[in-house]
């Protein structure tokens, strides 16, 4: 039933009060009839009463199949069918009968017990839900404990009368419709054993409704045997009431239409424990009675008691805490759920507004999730790039087309090596063949509980503006620095000239002025070339004439050069032993570098101390070092001042002049001939750079050099 008829509250206690009411006026009135009315007057009440309750019930279950939907529907349409089929059974059974006595007759019977099939059917269609299989191990032993102990009660109350019975009982009164009776309050108190949610007390009613009428089927199957029955009596009351309970289930309103689960854990309802231990109980208490007297007040007797009942209150404690410990789980579990979904919301929303573009992988490199702006980035939908590789989709090839190899790519080391990436440059294309640069940052996604890496986490930056930037800015300090160079070098001749004495000597304070004027000229044109310098390094058009050059001789010369600047601030120069190696390089690029390293030493060094320059083979690399007594340079500094235009303190500048573009030019330099520079520093010790470049190949006696 999708959904209860309106105001459900109101409908379910008028159907309460209005089922109390015809309960009792049904008793009283019933009661007036015992006392003023003969037997067979009363029983054709009785038939008229039952015709109209069975009337009712199959009436009420057919609305109740139209409001209800799946499985539900179903089995309120075979309840209404079966319905149907007792109160023609009850019909028949009176037609062909003695109106006095109603003796059963074969056409009565073999309708009640098809009535009694289409029943059992319609319950099994209510305990049809998805079950694990340790519930259905569960619902298996309830079944069966249940079925022996209703077995028990029927075989004392039913069977071993029946058999007594010297009358000549039929087939299926006498044995098919017990055993079906039987059968179908077994399954009635499985149900009831096994109900749950919304549906749990319409379905409860439907199991009473059933156990009544089945416990009516047996007292009239032993008063059929003996020769007894009669319509008129109270027995005929429990066909009533079950038909009455069904109509009320049919009418309790309920908002579930279909069960597609079990709300509940096999075994943990105290409810559903009293009801096994209850009925096993019961059917002890029966068994016990129907041995006498003796056997009900024998010690075995009291000790079934104690054990079954002592057995059921445990269970029942057990089964308490544990629904009370399953509730608050399952408090926990809903708490944490909102929670994850809480979380799940503001990360949705968090990697929707990034202006990065962010994607995982997973372990073979498919593409797990993309926020909506890198999929924009890569002109695709999330749907398209979702289960594709990344680098077969959008990793673009290198500048002669030629595709980067997938395990080399920094998805294979997070994934792999769980190395994480930073600012690394690469290229991507976009759906439409496009290729744009990018910055991204690689790290590995790993379990925090088990360890164990589950695949990559990727944010990208196109960063084609900024490189429009630099090349704009680039392009700029060219043209500027070309253009300097020209009426630079003029002012420098003309400064030289003044300096020179061309126009006659020069007054002291004019001479100074002038002095100061060339000096800065000279310090302008070592910048402007420095830019120079670095540009083509930047663009890749700086030149290098390679060969080999011994290394004692490269740093001879540039101690010579820085000489004159040591003097000037007071420090010596110390060139360590020699070193019989030689270098592939270009000697100028190579002397460059080394008197900017030098002069970096020498300008942060105190009058007085001494700067040491040596050089060591070290497997197949020459390393040249300069190692000076300065102030040093913070660790954190280190990787940072050699970008250009960037210095330990900014007053460094204006004190000792420069540029800030000397070391970023000897990096430059050196990794151009595919070296490296490094630097070691303690602040207040000292500071150590290194110059690292390939050794040239030793010459055999019978080569001669070209």
């Amino acid at each position: 039933m999708t959904s209860g008829p309106p105001d459900a509250r109101r409908q379910r206690v008028l159907l309460v009060v209005a089922t109390v009411v015809a309960a009792a006026v049904l008793v009283v009135f019933w009661s007036l009839l015992a006392s003023s009315l003969s037997l067979e007057a009363r029983g054709g009440v009785s038939a008229l009463g039952l015709v109209v309750a069975g009337a009712l019930a199959t009436a009420s279950t057919a609305v109740r199949a139209r409001w209800s939907t799946g499985g539900r529907r179903r089995a309120w349409r075979l309840l209404s069918l079966a319905g149907l089929t007792a109160l023609t059974g009850n019909v028949l059974a009176m037609l062909l009968g003695d109106s006095s006595s109603a003796v059963s007759s074969p056409v009565g019977d073999t309708a009640i017990a098809l009535a009694l099939v289409l029943a059992i059917v319609s319950l099994t269609w209510f305990t049809q839900v998805n079950r694990s299989r340790v519930d259905l191990a569960v619902m298996a032993l309830d079944g069966l404990i249940l079925g022996t102990a209703v077995l028990m009660i029927a075989a004392s109350l039913v069977y071993d009368q029946l058999l007594a019975s010297g009358e000549n009982v039929s087939l299926l009164a006498g044995t098919v419709i017990p055993i079906l009776d039987v059968v179908l309050a077994t399954v009635a108190l499985i149900l009831l054993r096994r109900t749950r949610g919304p549906d749990r007390v319409a379905l409860g009613l439907v199991a009473a409704g059933f156990i009544v009428y089945t416990m009516t089927d047996l007292g009239y199957a032993v008063r059929v045997a003996a020769g007894t029955f009669d319509f008129g009596t109270v027995l005929d009351l429990g066909w009533m009431g079950g038909y009455l309970l069904l109509a009320l289930a049919a009418w309790w309103p309920s908002r579930v239409s279909d069960v597609t689960r079990e709300d509940g854990v096999a075994g943990a309802e105290d409810w559903d424990t009293a009801v096994v231990f209850g009925v096993l109980l019961v059917a002890t208490m029966v068994e016990v009675i129907g041995e006498g007297a003796g056997g009900l007040l024998s010690v075995e007797a009291v000790l079934w008691f104690l054990l079954i009942g002592g057995a059921g209150l445990r269970q029942g404690l057990i089964a308490r805490d544990n629904r009370h410990l399953r509730a608050n789980l399952e408090d926990q579990v809903r708490e944490r759920t909102a929670d994850l979904r809480q979380m799940g919301r503001e990360t949705e929303v968090l990697l929707s507004s990034v202006a990065d573009g962010i994607y995982g992988v997973d372990l073979e490199g498919r593409v797990t999730f993309v926020n909506p702006s890198g999929a924009q980035m890569l002109g695709y939908e999330v749907a398209d790039l979702t289960g594709r590789v990344a680098h077969d989709v959008f990793h673009a090839p290198d500048e002669q087309g030629r595709a980067y190899p997938a395990e080399h790519c920094y998805i294979a080391d997070a994934v792999g090596s769980r190395l994480v990436t930073h600012s690394e440059d690469d290229r991507y294309l976009r759906a439409d063949g496009e290729a744009f640069p990018v910055e991204i940052t690689a790290s590995p996604l790993v379990d925090g509980d088990t360890g164990e890496v589950r695949g990559g986490v990727v944010v990208f930056r196109d960063v084609t503006s900024r490189h429009e930037v630099e090349r704009v800015k680039n392009e700029f300090l060219s043209v500027v620095s070309h253009e300097l160079r020209t009426p630079l070098t003029s002012i420098r001749g003309s400064l030289g000239l003044l300096a020179g004495g061309v126009l006659g000597e020069l007054p002291e304070p004019a001479s100074a002025m002038v002095d100061r004027a060339l000096m800065s000229s000279e310090r302008l044109t070592r910048m402007i070339n420095d830019i120079l310098d670095l540009e083509r390094i930047e663009s890749g058009s700086l030149a290098l004439e390679v060969a080999p050059h011994d290394v004692d001789d490269l740093l001879a010369i540039a101690e010579r050069e820085m000489t004159g600047l040591a003097e000037s601030r007071q420090v010596r120069l110390v060139r360590g032993a020699g070193c019989p190696a030689q270098v592939l390089a270009d000697h100028d690029r190579i002397v460059q570098s080394l008197t900017n390293l030098i002069g970096n030493a020498v300008k942060f060094s105190a009058p007085g101390a001494v700067v040491e320059l040596d050089a060591r083979l070290v497997g197949g690399e020459v390393e040249m070092r300069v190692r000076d007594q300065g102030r040093g340079i913070p660790a954190d500094q280190l990787d940072a001042i050699f970008d250009r235009f960037v210095q330990v303190d900014s007053s460094d500048m204006r004190q000792e002049g420069g540029s800030g573009l000397g070391l970023a030019i000897c990096r430059g330099i050196v990794e151009r001939h595919g070296g490296r520079v490094w630097l070691e520093s303690e602040v207040g010790v000292g500071t150590t750079a290194h110059l690292s470049l390939r050794a040239a190949p030793v010459r055999g006696p019978s080569e001669v050099p070209v």
